[in-house]
């Protein structure tokens, strides 16, 4: 086990010619890797970060951004990914949760930043990606970089020390900061290129968010001396043309991914393409086979979860529609609604036990009682809904939380109800997800919404309301008014009672309204 700066001074030492990342036809190599970490270690020491920080990152893809990741470990701090989709009000809720020294980002979301700011009892220093005008407590990288001198050598750090607080859906409440260590990257990288089969000889076509996913396959390639091939955007329409110009071996989806692919209609990189494993969590069954048929690849299924492990379970039997079987650190077991075991065939709620400590997320960061609802007597609850067969192989069944998963986005209902809520004329909302075509792992989000008495429904209203304040994935597709909610002895909205009516329900999508993903 190694932790990942020193992953990154191994493969400066055994692989230093050779390409680490292709990105915007430049080719950066492991030794150039690690000269970048360093020089940008130096720029945040510049900028006030200290061991035990927290640094806050809202960047778009670049080696850059690469490199400061994994500056920030190199000097002993705290990674925090933020969507580069959030706007004031989510944006304001982890800020406020995380309290980060610093916080990096793209000059384009700083109408939201400084908005948030003006909010928030203590604010972080921003450091701006480039160069422009600052405003006071602002600084911008080039100037760090030009003030400072590498950091050459890494903090010692422990398999136990957080390397990065990464932010999940809440259920109940406000999206919550999960508390990952050394010890769960490695354990998480390692088996991720289980899956994947990773070799050195590989190339790994990166599209996924910094925020979502992309450190994972960066991981591996430190692991292995792979290489990566780092695009700007998924885009479906270009994808084969985009790996067959990378040469790229290895794909990896996210389940909603696996159906926009198929939709596209065929084109000649297709054939013949270099991919010979897609890997990844929530294939839908009925396009696994699709999948391999049409491209010539073999589907390689895991499932995870933020909690547990990036990849708790693994298909390495090629049983079809299977999530796998449970990892070599994990033990498992599935249990009924009264905490009882429950054996093969019978749809229950998944509970993990790691086998030694770090595993799994440390904890909720400032979170002790949420942390307890879901870490009890050395246990991971999921909250997620599973069934086995007599084999040991598990079948994803759904989810008991009141989240949703939209674009591979994890969705807080609670912190989408909460800026409902304040819009124009609305008294009272209550958001749901209802099916996807894009497959069971996948939904599209609909909002119910009570009005003050005497309003007009103005759905658009809403969704431009919604726009302002919320990523793109978070907006709501579908709007049902209603007269009243149905409700417990304790005048909560009981959601499972709702009557949804599609027939009348506006739809954002047919209306042209719904909002696009912009970066």
């Amino acid at each position: 086990m190694q932790t990942v700066s020193d992953l990154v001074r191994a493969r400066a030492q055994d692989s230093r010619q050779r390409v680490f990342c292709s990105f915007r036809g430049q080719h950066t190599t492991y030794g150039q890797l690690l000269a970048g970490v360093q020089e940008m270690a130096g720029a945040l020491v510049h900028a006030g970060v200290k061991p035990g920080d927290r640094v806050g990152l809202m960047l778009g893809p670049s080696v850059e951004h690469i490199q400061l990741y994994l500056a920030i470990p190199w000097i002993g701090g705290t990674v925090i990914p933020f969507s580069i989709h959030l706007r004031s009000a989510g944006l304001e809720l982890q800020l406020d949760s995380c309290r980060p020294r610093v916080l990096l980002a793209n000059r384009m979301h700083a109408d939201s930043i400084r908005q948030t700011l003006s909010a928030l009892r203590q604010r972080p220093s921003v450091v701006w990606f480039e160069d422009g005008i600052n405003r006071d407590g602002e600084f911008q990288l080039n100037a760090l970089l030009g003030a400072s001198q590498r950091v050459r050598s890494a903090v010692a750090r422990s398999f136990d020390d957080p390397i990065v607080i990464g932010y999940t859906s809440g259920t109940t409440g406000a999206p919550k900061g999960a508390v990952l260590s050394e010890c769960y990257w490695w354990v998480g990288t390692k088996n991720a290129a289980i899956l994947s089969e990773a070799q050195r000889d590989d190339t790994f076509f990166l599209w996924e968010p910094f925020y979502h996913g992309a450190m994972m396959t960066v991981s591996i390639a430190l692991q292995k001396g792979a290489r990566i091939h780092m695009v700007e955007r998924f885009s479906a329409s270009q994808l084969w043309d985009q790996i067959a110009a990378a040469g790229a071996t290895k794909l990896h989806y996210l389940g909603g991914v696996v159906n926009i692919i198929l939709a596209q209609p065929q084109v000649e990189s297709e054939r013949d393409n270099p991919v010979s494993i897609a890997w990844g969590g929530g294939c839908p069954a009925g396009s696994w086979r699709k999948l391999e048929e049409r491209f010539g690849l073999k589907v390689r299924e895991g499932y995870g979860l933020t909690e547990g492990q990036n990849f708790t379970h693994l298909n390495l039997r090629g049983v079809f529609g299977s999530m796998g079987t449970p990892i070599e650190e994990l033990d498992c077991c599935v249990i009924n609604d009264h905490g009882e075991t429950v054996g093969p065939g019978v749809v229950g709620q998944l509970v993990l036990k790691p086998k030694a400590p770090g595993v799994s997320m440390s904890c909720y960061w400032g979170e002790p009682e949420k942390t307890a609802e879901v870490l009890r007597d050395g246990r991971v609850y999921t909250g997620d809904l599973v069934m086995f067969d007599e084999e040991g192989n598990y079948y994803f069944k759904g989810r008991k939380k009141d989240a949703m998963r939209r674009r591979g986005e994890n969705v807080s209902a609670w912190e989408l109800e909460r800026v409902i809520n304040a819009a124009p004329n609305v008294e009272e909302s209550a958001v749901i997800g209802v099916a996807s075509s894009l497959g069971q792992h996948d939904q599209e989000i609909m909002a119910i919404i009570k009005l003050r008495s005497g309003a007009t429904p103005d759905p658009v209203e809403i969704v431009n309301f919604c726009v302002d304040r919320l990523a793109y994935y978070q907006v709501p597709r579908f709007i049902q008014f209603v007269e009243e909610f149905p409700r417990g002895p304790s005048q909560r909205i009981q959601k499972q009672l709702i009557e949804v009516d599609f027939q009348n329900a506006w739809d954002a999508e047919t209306a042209g309204v719904m909002p696009k993903r912009t970066a």
